[in-house]
């Protein structure tokens, strides 16, 4: 489940949480530029698909990496 706010889906018990931007626009930001707003998008649909190749217990947050940061998830619990 994509969402800017992830308690929720964390609390109801969903397995896979990608922490998007806003409530309106979660996966991307209008306010930055076409280019910035499209590597933004790519990166938060970069870690959606790499959330359903990993293999979780519980409900994980998953946080898209900033561009030179190594993804990694954080479990909820």
């Amino acid at each position: 489940m994509m969402t800017a706010l992830p308690i929720i889906p964390i609390a109801v018990g969903a397995n896979r949480i990608i922490r998007g931007v806003r409530v309106e626009h979660v996966c991307g930001d209008p306010s930055l530029s076409e280019t910035m707003d499209r590597a933004l998008t790519r990166r938060i649909v970069e870690t959606a698909l790499g959330a359903l190749q990993t293999a979780v217990d519980g409900p994980t947050l998953f946080e898209p990496a900033e561009p030179s940061e190594a993804r990694e998830a954080v479990h909820a619990s």
